[in-house]
């Protein structure tokens, strides 16, 4: 019978479009275990989680799920019965992150509403990265995982994250100097800073700090 973590990586490489060698290179682990990880033939030791834990998961509920269903693998069978009421309810409640829409690491991107899809019932969510200001630690085509609940603009110096302003949106590091805010581009030699002066502010609006990315292969 495969594993629970088995199936779980299986579903999450075919979301992510991770490839074996890709997952290999990132957590240490040869392609071959990896690959039986996959199958559900074998249980992962506790150093390749942590690694795919502190790689690819940005969610406590996600890692805690995790965890509980590699415990879950190496327990007897006569246990599982009742551990398996249990993990119905942590997996129904495994945060979904909602997909918004495009954020532009360039000059400023529309396809961006986080009022039509409630964000403020939602702690994190996914964005597209467009363009490649942001380069080389973003690329064209990325999603990236934006926690909603930072807020405050003096929290997120040296910080990349997500802004409105003036009804364009940006992917953007963050610098906080006097009372100006400069979203600045990693891809310096393309992209020049924006400077937001102090009687600007009023129509910056921080949508989340980035925490996460998620490349396609």
């Amino acid at each position: 019978m495969k594993t629970k973590f088995g199936k779980y990586l299986e579903n999450f490489m075919l979301k992510s479009n991770y490839t074996l060698e890709y997952i290999s290179k990132e957590t240490d682990a040869s392609i071959s275990i990896v690959g039986h990880y996959r199958k559900g033939i074998r249980i992962p030791k506790d150093e390749f989680i942590e690694k795919f834990i502190k790689k690819f998961i940005s969610i406590d509920k996600e890692k805690n799920y995790i965890r509980y269903i590699v415990a879950y693998d190496r327990t007897p069978e006569l246990i599982r019965k009742e551990l398996d009421k249990k993990i119905d309810k942590i997996e129904d409640n495994i945060i979904k992150l909602p997909f918004v829409g495009k954020a532009a690491a360039g000059r400023g991107y529309v396809n961006f509403s986080s009022e039509n899809i409630g964000l403020n019932e939602t702690v994190s969510y996914l964005i597209e990265v467009s363009g490649d200001s942001m380069f080389p630690t973003l690329c064209d085509g990325d999603n990236i995982v934006v926690n909603s609940e930072v807020k405050n603009l003096e929290n997120i110096d040296g910080k990349i994250c997500v802004l409105t302003y003036h009804d364009q949106t940006y992917v953007k590091r963050i610098k906080v100097k006097d009372k100006k805010i400069i979203l600045k581009s990693d891809n310096k030699e393309k992209y020049k800073d924006i400077i937001i002066e102090e009687e600007q502010l009023e129509y910056l609006k921080l949508e989340g700090l980035v925490t996460s990315s998620i490349r396609k292969h």
